[in-house]
């Protein structure tokens, strides 16, 4: 019986892992600045602390300074990958290199056994004993408490190094007793580039096109952006009709069309569409977020209208893990966002009629009664001071632009205004985008100035909507 060996023994995504600062990609800010102490014989720092989105080399670069550290001929700041202790740590042969994920053992007594307990003793094998704790911010508050004194008075032969995805959980005793470097996302121009590499390398023919689209799909994770590669290879290419099929995803003119579909209002051939998708076994989940892709590369093709629908893949995309079938979940969204434009439209001349009757009313009724519009501005911006709030009433009441009222009622709250400063903080991302434009800020500023009777300038901060309403509360 004859056997056919395949010549990949391991995925691609470990196969091509760098294992060198110099073959870690679009992170040049931090890993010049490691390899120049790598290279200096007085090393200091023995805690670091990396932290980025997923994907784009925490993990990996926490490795390779690991074997720099404990490097026997060290490449201009690279490790060699050749001696003993770089071959040690490669192979997972020493107890003096440990990595932990933090997402299993998050408790205090975790960090006790693994860490605390074993730290007084020198290293064993490496010159230096190294710690690696992935997704640091997953530990307990007891555990960040007891891994405090340790990294606040280190053993010389000891290191920490700290990965997360979400700094912000992280306590600022710790963060600041650490080297912190921030980790960018990779952009497309890189990742493709790197990906054809790749594909060069391995001998699979490709189509530029199909791996600008994984670029986009993997929404700047390198590791998943080269895990599919390795998936799609197995039809033979990677080919935008391949990659359609096996990750479920659509192409551009598909999206286009299914934007201007929801524009026309259509509700049936909308409903129609939705389910023609799913047949083709388009993901819709990814198919909610390439469309806020496709939103944020062209919002300014459309703005009023881009800004406007971006609610609903937003919706979806928050709610999805709670709807097992995607498509009642369109529809809904989407049933919501018709109704609501089209309430706008067939309903303003009854709310005139409406304000006319109450000018016939008389004064004491007047007074005992608040006019739906106030009624709407006193709740539009909980844990707004009053002084803030009216402010934002009179902007809004400035703005011409339909979209950007909205905006402003709906996802912009004022915070403060000190040092000819407003502070505005934006709930929605769409909204965020539209507001950073040179001209729409100038002319909020503009007018915001002549409110206060003072030059002001606007500085924007975007946080989530939970994460908002849970800080005024």
């Amino acid at each position: 019986m004859n056997f056919i060996l395949s010549k990949n023994i391991m995925s691609l995504a470990n196969k091509y892992r760098p294992n060198t600062f110099d073959k870690i990609i679009w992170q040049d800010h931090i890993t010049h600045i490691l390899k120049a102490q790598m290279k200096n014989e007085q090393r200091n720092n023995h805690n670091y602390l990396l932290f980025g989105p997923r994907g784009t080399g925490k993990t990996t670069a926490a490795r390779i300074l690991s074997k720099a550290i404990n490097c026997l001929d060290l490449q201009d700041g690279n490790p060699c990958n050749q001696c003993a202790n770089c071959s040690t740590i490669n192979k997972w042969q020493t107890f003096d290199y440990v990595e932990i994920d933090a997402a299993s053992y998050t408790g205090v007594d975790n960090i006790r056994e693994e860490i605390l307990d074993k730290v007084p003793y020198p290293p064993t094998q490496l010159k230096k004993k190294i710690y690696v704790i992935d997704e640091v911010h997953m530990l307990s508050k007891s555990a960040f408490n007891a891994l405090l004194k340790t990294i606040e008075e280190p053993n010389s032969a000891v290191w920490f190094i700290f990965a997360t995805t979400e700094i912000h959980k992280v306590p600022e005793t710790i963060v600041s007793r650490c080297q912190v470097f921030n980790f960018k996302k990779i952009l497309k121009e890189t990742m493709t580039p790197h990906l054809q590499n790749i594909c060069n390398l391995e001998w699979l023919s490709f189509e530029d096109e199909a791996l600008n689209l994984i670029s986009d799909i993997s929404e700047w994770c390198v590791r998943d952006a080269v895990k599919y590669v390795d998936q799609i290879s197995v039809f033979g290419s990677i080919s935008m009709e391949n990659v359609s099929n096996f990750l479920g995803i659509a192409g551009e003119a598909m999206i286009k069309d299914f934007l201007e579909l929801i524009k026309s209002k259509d509700r049936e051939a909308i409903f129609k569409k939705i389910d023609e998708i799913h047949d083709q076994w388009i993901d819709l989940l990814q198919f909610a977020k390439q469309n806020i892709m496709y939103i944020d590369k062209n919002i300014m093709s459309d703005i009023d209208f881009f800004i406007s629908v971006s609610e609903i893949f937003s919706e979806i995309i928050a709610t999805a893990k709670y709807y097992p079938y995607p498509t009642i979940l369109y529809k809904i969204a989407i049933n919501k966002f018709l109704w609501q434009n089209n309430q706008v439209v067939n309903y303003q001349e009854p709310v005139k009629q409406e304000n006319k009757i109450k000018e016939n009313k008389t004064e004491e009724s007047v007074v005992t009664e608040t006019p739906i519009s106030e009624e709407k501005n006193q709740n539009e911006a909980p844990g707004v001071e009053s002084k803030e709030k009216e402010i934002l009433n009179q902007l809004i009441e400035k703005v011409e632009s339909k979209t950007l009222k909205d905006s402003l009622r709906d996802h912009i709250f004022i915070k403060n205004i000190s040092d000819w400063k407003a502070y505005f903080v934006v709930i929605n991302k769409i909204a965020e985008i539209a507001l950073n434009r040179d001209d729409t800020k100038s002319n909020l500023e503009e007018m915001i100035s002549e409110i206060v009777w003072e030059n002001i300038t606007i500085d924007i901060q975007f946080q989530s909507k939970e994460d908002y309403f849970s800080s005024i509360l």
